[in-house]
This record gives C-alpha cells, structure tokens and sequence, in this order.
C-alpha cells in the first residue's frame, strides 16, 4: 500500500472516532497495523534529499499519523499512553509551524507557544519511560522535548543544569541504541555543561557526574581515547566521594577501572576493580543485583587472565550462576548477562578443557542471541562470543561443522566494526585466529594466508602480546609450508616481544616461541647436512655424528629454555600441561640426536612418560604423545625396550575421541617402527599398516593439490617403514599392497574422480552422476566448503555404485593377485631404503613375489646422494664426477643383487618396472651397474598406475603436437628447441604463440604431444611446479586435471620433469606422473636438468626409432637404445647419457 493511501487510511480511522465517539475506531488492530505501516513510511524520508511532491505527502502523513497517536494516547493508559503520546509528538513536530495541525492540549510540548517546563516535565516522564518501554519514539520524544527545554532556560539557572544532565543521559542512551557518534558528543557536551553549572554554584551534582562519565566511558568505547577515561574515573571519584559507600557509585566506579586496566594493562586497575565491585557486592546486602554480580564476575575473569588464580576464576563462575538464577526470564538484560557467564565458562574450559563447559557456554551464547531481534546493536558483540565459543568447541572435539560456523561468524562481526573502531583490531585478530586453526585442521592454505593478511597490517605498530604471538605462529605455519626462513626469523622476534607479559596466557606464547626457535634450528641443521658442496665421502651423513654437532648456543637451547620455564608456568592441573611436558619431552630429545649428552635421552623419556600418564583417558593429545615416548624409546634404547612397555604403548588409546587423524597416525608410525627396532615384525606390520590405512585422512580431499601435498609430505618415511617391516616379517606380498596403498594418496585420490567404462555400460544414469560430480572436485581452485561438500556426494555415491551387481570393487584399493598381471611380459621391482633395513621386492606377473635383501641400503644413504646429486645441478656445477659415484653405489647397494635375483632368461634385455619409494625414485636405477645392457626399465608411480595405462584403450589416430620455446621471458635460451619442433612437424606452437590458452586446447585436441621447453620445479610444492610456457607455468593439477581419451605419447623434453622432489617424494608428484593421470599411455620425462644439445639427438634418435603408428607401446624399448647410444657417445658422462626415463606399459 502507498504512502498516500495509508495517509487516507489513517485520516479515515481518526474521523470515524470523532464521529461516532467509539475508541475501537482507532485502537482495534486494524487501525494499528495502519497507523504502523504508516509511521515507518515517514520514518524512512529524508527531508534533505526529498523531492517537494514527497515533501509535501511526508507532511500531510505527519499530520494524520500525529492526531491518529494523540487520540489513541488519549484513550490509552499505563505505559501504552506514553507510547503513544510519544509518536504524536514525533509526528507533529515535523508539522509544528501550523498552530492548528496540533492539538491545544499539546501546544505546551509542540508548536510555536510551547512550555519549557511542561517540556521538561513531558521529557523526564519519557526519559524514564524509555528504560521500559521498547519503542525508540519515546526516548526520540524526550529529546525533542528536552532540547528546546534547556535553551529556553539562562546560563546559570539551576534548572538548566538539570536539564542539561537529564539530556546527556538520553543522548548517551540513544547513542547506545542508534550508535550515533553525533549524539555521544552532544551527551559529553551537555553533561559538561551541567557540571560546570553545579560547580559554578558550589553544590556538588553526583547525578550529573554520573551521567557524564557514563557518557565518557561510552565514548571512550567507541574511540579508546585514554583522556575521556580518565576524566570518567575523576568524575565517578568525586562522586563517591559525596555518596560515600553508595552501591551504584560504587559499582559504576569499579567498571571505569576495569576499563582503565583493559586500556593499560596496569594491574593496580584491575585490583581496585576487583575490591569496588566486591564491595558493592557486599553493600547491597543478602540479595544482590545479577548487574552487580555480574560486574564483580568479570572483574575476577580479568585478574584471572592476567595471574592465573584459579580461585578468581571459580569464583566468576559461582557468581555468574548466582546472576542467571536471580534474573527473570523477561529481563531486558538476560541476554547481557547469559553471554557474561558464556566467557566465564570459556575461560574455565582453556584451564580444564571440560566438554561440559565449552558445550553450556555455546548454548548460553545461542540463548542470549535468541532475546535479541535481527537489528539489535548486541548482536555483533554475542557472535563475537559465540565464534569464540565455536572456536573453543572445535578445539575440543574437533568439529568441523564448528571451525566453519566460527569462521563465517567472525567473518560477519568483523563486517560490522567500522574502520577505527576501537574493537576493530580485537576482532581483526580472533577472526586471524580461527582462520589459523583451520589451516591447522585442514592444511587449506588460503587459511593460512587470510590469516596473515588480516594479522599483519594490525600488528604493524605492535599490539599485545597475545596478538604478537598469534601472528609470530601464523609465520611459523607458513615455513613449514614455504620453507622460508625469513618466515621463522619474523615468528621469533614475535615470539620473544610476546614474551615479555606476566599473564595467564604467557606459557602458551612460550610454547610458541619455543616452537619456534625450535624449527630455526632445525632447519638450519638440514642446511648444513644436505649441504651438496661439502668435500668428501659422498656418503658422509649416513649416520649422525653426535660429536660436535651441537651449538651450544644454538636456536634448540634457547627453544629447550623457554618450554623448560612454560612447563614450569604451567599448574599441574592445566589441561595443557600434558601437551607442555611432551613439547619439552621432543626438545630434548632433538637435542640428544645432535651431540647432546645421555641426560637429555633419559629426561626425553621421563618427560614423554610424564605427559603421558597425566593426561586423561579421552584427552585429545593423547596419540600424540604416545608417538614423542615411542621416539624417545627408539632413540635411547633402539631394540632393547622393555617388551612389556612396547606392548603397553602400542595398545594405547590413538583412537581416543578429538585425537586427530594425523595425531593417530604419528602414534602408529612411532609405535611400529619402535616395534620394528626391537623385532617384534609382526607387531610392527600390525601397527604400521593402520597408519598407512590412515594416511587419506591425512590429505584433506576438498583442498586442492598444494594442501593435500603438504600434509602428506609430513608423512615421509612411513610407507618405507611399513615395507620394511612386512620384508621383516617375511611377507612381501604384504609389502607391496602397503606400498600400493601408502604411495601416490594424492594421485590415487585424484584417478577416483574418473569414470570408468564398465560403469558407463552397468549403470549409465549413476555413470552420469558420478562424472558430474568429479567434473566439480576436478575444478581447479574450488572453494573448500563447496569441495567437501561434493566430496560427501562423491563417497555416497560410490558406495551406490558399489551395490550394483559386478561393481562390487570399483575404484577399490586393488589386492596384488588383481594387479600382477599389469606387469605382464616382465617384472616390477619395488625397492625400498628404510632407517632400519633395505629390501627389493620382485613381483612376476603369475606367481608370487619375492624379497631381495638389500643390506647396504639404508635411508640415509639415499637422503645424502639425492642432497648432493640436487644440489650439483641447482650450482650448474659440474656433476658427471658425482653421477658416476652415484651408479657406482647404487648398483652395489642395489641394481646387483636385484639383477642376481632375477631369473635368468635366453630373451634379454628383461622388461622391468621400478617402483622406487621415497627419495630414491630421484635416482637413476636404470642407468646403474649392468641394468643398461640387460635391462629395459620404467617407471611407474604404482602397479596401480601401470595397471591403468595397460587398460585405456589404444588410439587409431595420430595427432602429433610440438610445443617449443627457444625463448622464454626471463629463463635461459634453448636453441635447439627450434630445431626439435622443425623436426617433428605436426601442429607446432611456439615463441609467443606458446601460451597457455592454446596449449592446453592443443593437448585435448592432440594424442602425441612433445614440449621442448623449461620445466619449472618448485622446491617447497610440487603443486607449483610445471611447464614454462611463454606466459605462465602450466602447472601439475592443471594437467593432471585433464581428462584425455586418447591420449598416447608426451615427451617432456623439459629439465626435471621426473623431478618429485624430496619433501614429497612418496606422492611421485611430478610433470610424468601429472600428464600419466591426464591419460597419455606412455610418457618420457628426465631426472635433472637437459642439456640442450643433448635433448635435440635424443628426441631425434628417438622418434626415429618409433614406427609411423597410432600407438607407442615401443616406447620403452626405443628409449631404451637411444640411452646406450647417447652412453656409446659419452661413456664418461652419465650426466649426458642417464636423465631419461620411461613411465608406462
């Protein structure tokens, strides 16, 4: 209905009363609903933009509405009638200039002959009924009414002070209702007056001065301005002063100095907060106010945070229930005070780690906001609280639909705080904070970005040193991702300002720093380890040298410092001291490793022992601390653990409730391999494999690659000590389903969004489903929520394909009998370096496998040479010197006993797949000893992989494409990648036209593709790395995202396009394996750096050695004899002769 019929309407009700004398006319729910409509109408114009025809209709609305709210004001009673007399004066004011649009009874309130008293005495009974009354036309009215009052009076007039006092008080309110920082100033302007007033007179106005230091602290809220704080406390000082032990002055006295120590931090404010409020308390007798002990309450919760008292802490929580209970359902302000004993069981819970408290103070935030309607100025504050709450909860148990309620709600809070408010950088941080707990959670890296983005510009001038220390472990976090060490050097000088407290909260900000210092050092460890320009033995390293190895000043002295004092500042019945003890438990036991002394090893134990028997069945970290006492235990007894305790903790609780699934698998993995040191195989396999069972979970499926990959590369070593111990346990069958299973998670997650065939035929309707829903989980940069969602779709519609008659495995984790005969016409080879053994495992492809011993391979050995072989490439330095020392100790540590292990044959060279774990897939076994000459090898990220190449049906076209970039902006030229694409012909982009729009259509369109170009490869993600194009990187889940039929041969003649690095080697994340997973058949990629000339006679002799055919199931073989020719050329050179490998059938 329009504004003008509403007008009508309203005149109607009002002449039909006037007639007939009927008050139903105007008071029935009809005219109400009309008189409502109406009033939100004219609320919504704005006079100083409005046209003169809505002008006009705004004044005759307000003419109507006005008398329509008089009459009914006169027909009322109680508290209805002041309403109502309160929009007629809003009303008519706006037509006060005609004498006759108002009612002579109010001519004394509105108009051109007004009454300042009746004003003021109209305003004050409005003033007071406002604190009841919801409606805001009735504190609107007392100021419209109080104004002209005070101006109507002289300068020294007591009546105008009073007045003046009575206007600040209901400016401020409004203010408090609206948040208009116009109507605070005009509170603090028009208390100051009256102030003046009464000190001009000699006569003390402790009203006055309330009214204005509520005003102040108000204000003080809004822009944290310290003057207008300490003029509040000055002004409630005096007041007392003439009330003497006045329970309000008291009370109001008490929240200024728990400001002023918010503010400043100066425990001397937050004592004498504590001591008034506990005195108002006392004052007020045996029934005290819920606001008073409320006040008290959070007074004690602030002393608690800054000296961990927890008697303060037990009693906040004592009177925040004493409040609640003496609180009618109806109080206005029951919303207030449940969200004041929601913190106080918050804090309760970071002490305890109670469930039960962080559950109540979730549904007493939920019960507060629930008093509250949608528009309600509270409201942004009680969200704050409640993502807080949220926070806390998911902390707790774990819960993710709790991490994301807390994010979206912290999100929608900092929405609400304007820019330069003083609560804006508090909120700034606790959003920060919860994004880094769900990078934590879920390794999503755009967490862990949000959250420095928004912490970083707040903290730029400093902050407190809480927020210090949140933003140094967001830097700390993101090493472990990036590996930059400027990353750590900012977390420590964080860390060490934040440091610098006394409060609560300083042993959680020593954890950190410790944490810290802690990683530094270790990384600068790693440095001088793997440092590939060291002289001598390329095998040095391969066990830690104790002596000497140690700084004694070093980053782990200052990091086992700092955690030896937060345990010390930590109560014994902190939920958090067990997670301290195992902290410095791990420290010590770092330091032990690197030439610390046989104390460190014992006070490791005993530490880790020590978390763990304090900690409590159920406790979250209870997994975590079983794996810091198994590693304890294998570092200083290796195989001589007691049998007794090694059964103890491997029956642990790692699957207690909130333990997360890394926290598990660490447990099982420390677990094992202290079982395996100490020879119990079959306990080790046990253990073992259920880590490896968990390594998915490990990878959160709705990230994209570069977050699955970080938490898998924190897996290393774990799939090469599960082998290990199947080959200890005689069983190396069982050897290779757990490297199946353990290698290539992220790849094999990745192979289950496709569809399969044989789906198509059975059920083509769940076939059309299911490649619509892996259409979306293949969208590169999917947000994370949506990803889990289609996730959740994904695995219940598996399980319905599975239903389906002769679907029963589909996409299942394949046994070895279903995957031997992909090797058929060969053998594959899994060989793996683990720190307690090595071993190769022969899979026929129609019979049993077999193990090799390989006792001269360990771990160690591999991590040296890689680190050296990496390192020669990265200098340019020369590397055939270093290669041929590499193929020397690689075909006696393994390429001779396998070749002396395999059967003889009259038909040689014998056909062989390596599946090399871990850091050895870098190296080249193929070029090894005799493997050469009697050997013709690929590489296959997993039977699973080459079972999968075998099954694609053959192309019957050939569509060759050529991508060449002789020049690439801002790289190194490569002449001969012009001559390269002249030679192979087909379709051919290259220079300029080489960009990623045309390459990646080109590649879908093409089944043979060959790419002489740079191969970008990230050190920190795998995810990074790629194909220079000329203006991008083509990067791996961008190729590994395509979905190619027919596609047949890549050639990757690109530097380290076999290259999966050493961070996550087991994945075999690399340029072969990503275009493998896109579908090409067959793929040849090379171990390091290319030279160029080389790279042209080997593409030559190689696709000269193909026949002129679809298919290229010859590829192995031909790649084969271009690696003797290129060796026949440069016998001294295996840096020339070795790089190229094959991947595929």
């Amino acid at each position: 209905m329009s504004t003008e019929e509403l007008t009508e309407r309203v005149s109607a009700w009002v002449e039909e009363y006037r007639w007939s004398g009927d008050p139903a006319a105007i008071l029935d729910a009809t005219a109400g609903r009309d008189a409502a409509a109406l009033w939100r109408a004219v609320r919504g114009v704005d006079l100083d933009t409005a046209p003169p025809a809505l002008e006009a209709l705004f004044l005759r609305a307000c003419r109507a509405l006005g008398r329509l709210h008089y009459w009914r004001h006169r027909e009322s009673a109680g508290d209805r009638r002041q309403a109502e007399l309160a929009r007629a004066l809003v009303c008519l004011e706006a037509v006060a200039d005609d004498h006759h649009a108002v009612p002579p009874e109010l001519h004394p309130l509105v108009g051109r002959f007004t009454d300042p008293d009746a004003q003021a005495e109209a305003a004050d009974a409005l003033l007071a009924a406002s604190a009841r009354l919801p409606d805001p036309a009735v504190l609107d009215a007392a100021i419209l009414l109080m104004t002209p009052a005070v101006r109507a009076v002289p300068r020294r007039d007591p009546r105008r002070g009073v007045r003046l006092s009575h206007l600040c008080l209901a400016l401020r309110r409004r203010h408090e209702r609206d948040g208009a920082a116009a109507d605070l100033d005009a509170a603090v302007a028009a208390g100051e007056e009256a102030a003046d007033i009464a000190d001009g007179r000699g006569e003390p106005a402790p009203a006055a001065w309330a009214h204005l230091a509520a005003a102040y602290r108000c204000r003080h809220r809004l822009r944290g301005r310290a003057g207008d704080l300490r003029r509040a406390v000055a002004l409630l000082e005096r007041r007392l002063a003439v009330t003497g032990a006045d329970v309000t002055a008291l009370a109001e006295l008490a929240g200024a100095c728990r400001q002023r120590y918010e503010q400043t931090g100066d425990p001397a404010h937050i004592e004498r907060a504590v001591a008034l409020a506990d005195q108002a308390v006392q004052c007020a007798g045996d029934q005290p106010g819920a606001a008073l002990l409320v006040s008290l309450g959070g007074a004690l919760l602030l002393r608690y945070e800054r000296t961990g008292a927890w008697p303060d802490l037990c009693r906040a929580a004592d009177l925040s229930e004493r409040a609640l209970s003496a609180l009618p359902p109806d109080h206005p302000d029951r919303g207030a005070h449940l969200a004041a004993a929601a913190s106080v069981l918050l804090k309760r819970h970071e002490h305890s780690r109670s469930p039960q408290d962080v559950r109540a103070a979730v549904d007493l935030y939920e019960q507060a906001l629930a008093t509250l309607p949608d528009d309600d100025r509270a409201r942004p504050g009680l969200l704050r609280g409640l993502a807080g709450a949220l926070h806390q909860r998911h902390l707790s148990t774990g819960g993710d639909a709790d991490l994301d309620r807390a994010v979206t709600l912290a999100g929608w809070v900092l929405a609400a705080v304007p820019p330069g408010h003083p609560d804006r950088a508090a909120v700034t941080m606790e959003v920060a904070a919860v994004h880094l707990t769900r990078h934590a959670h879920t390794g999503v890296l755009a967490d862990l970005a949000r959250a420095i983005d928004l912490a970083g510009p707040v903290l730029a001038a400093g902050g407190p040193p809480p927020w210090l220390s949140t933003l140094g472990d967001a830097y700390r976090q993101r090493h472990g991702v990036t590996g930059d060490l400027a990353d750590l050097d900012r977390a420590i000088a964080l860390g060490e300002r934040a440091v610098a407290g006394t409060d609560v909260g300083l042993a959680a900000r020593q954890v950190r720093l410790a944490t810290a210092y802690w990683r530094r050092d270790r990384e600068r460890h790693l440095d001088r380890e793997d440092d590939p320009g060291r002289e001598g033995d390329p095998g040095r390293g391969s066990d830690l040298d104790r002596e000497g190895d140690l700084d004694r000043g070093s980053d782990l002295d200052r990091a086992v410092e700092v955690a030896t004092r937060a345990v010390a500042g930590t109560p014994a019945d902190h939920a958090e001291r067990p997670g301290r003890l195992s902290l410095l438990a791990e420290l010590r036991l770092d330091r032990f490793r690197r030439g610390g002394a046989p104390g460190d090893a014992d006070e490791a134990v005993h530490l880790g022992e020590l978390a763990l028997a304090t900690a409590p069945a159920g406790h979250p970290g209870r997994a975590r601390f079983i794996a810091t006492v198994c590693a304890a235990h294998l570092e200083r007894d290796a195989g001589l653990v007691d049998p007794d305790r090694l059964r103890d903790l491997a029956a642990g609780d790692t699957g207690a409730l909130g333990s997360a699934p890394l926290d598990r698998l660490a447990a099982d993995h420390a677990a094992g391999s202290l079982a395996l040191a100490a020879g119990d195989a079959p306990l080790a396999v046990r253990l073992l494999d259920r880590a490896v069972a968990l390594l998915p979970s490990a990878a959160p499926r709705e990230a994209g690659w570069a977050d699955q990959q970080h938490r898998l590369g924190r897996q290393a070593g774990l799939v090469g000590d599960a082998v290990a111990a199947h080959c200890a346990a005689g069983d190396p069958a069982g050897a290779v389903e757990v490297a199946e299973l353990g290698r290539g998670v992220l790849l094999a997650s990745q192979a289950t969004t496709r569809v399969d065939p044989g789906l198509a035929e059975r059920g083509p309707h769940l076939a059309a489903r299911f490649a619509w829903v892996c259409e979306r989980l293949n969208a590169p940069d999917f947000p994370a929520d949506e990803r889990r969602r289609w996730w959740a779709d994904h695995d219940a519609l598996l399980a319905e394909i599975r239903r389906v008659p002769g679907l029963e495995g589909f996409l299942a984790a394949p046994r070895l009998a279903d995957l031997r005969p992909a090797v058929e016409g060969g053998y594959a080879v899994l060989v793996n370096p683990s720190r307690h053994r090595g071993d190769a495992v022969i899979v026929p492809p129609d019979a049993p496998p077999w193990q090799v011993e390989l006792p001269a391979l360990r771990l160690s050995d591999v991590d040296a040479r890689v680190s050296r072989l990496l390192g020669a490439f990265e200098r340019r330095a020369s590397p055939a010197r270093l290669v041929r020392d590499v193929l020397n100790w690689l075909d006696e540590a393994v390429v001779g006993p396998v070749l002396a292990a395999l059967p003889a044959t009259e038909a040689a060279p014998c056909r062989v797949w390596w599946l090399p774990t871990g850091p050895l897939g870098l190296l080249p076994l193929h070029a090894a000893g005799a493997a050469p000459d009697v050997l013709v090898s690929s590489y296959v990220p997993s039977l699973r992989a080459l079972r999968a190449a075998r099954a694609r049906p053959a192309t019957t076209r050939r569509e060759h494409l050529t991508v060449a970039l002789p020049h690439t902006p801002g790289l190194a030229d490569l002449p001969a990648a012009a001559r390269e694409a002249a030679a192979l012909g087909g379709t051919v982009l290259t220079g300029e036209r080489a960009t990623a729009g045309r390459v990646v259509p080109a590649i879908e369109a093409a089944t043979w593709a060959h790419f002489a170009c740079h191969g970008v490869l990230d050190p920190v993600s795998q995810a990074g790395s790629g194909l220079r194009l000329f203006d991008r990187t083509l990067r791996l889940p961008e190729v590994g995202g395509l979905r190619l039929a027919e596609a047949e041969l890549a050639y990757l003649s690109a530097c380290s396009t076999a290259n999966h690095g050493l961070r996550y080697a087991d994945e075999v994340l690399h340029l072969a394996s990503a275009f493998q997973l896109a579908g090409f058949r067959h793929v040849v990629a090379s171990l390091w750096p290319l030279d160029d000339g080389t790279a042209l006679k080997a593409a030559r002799a190689f696709y000269r050695g193909l026949p002129d055919a679809p298919v290229a199931d010859g590829a192995a073989t031909v790649l084969h004899r271009v690696t003797r020719q290129l060796r026949a050329a440069n016998p001294d050179r295996p840096d020339l002769w070795a790089p190229l490998i094959h991947s595929g059938p």
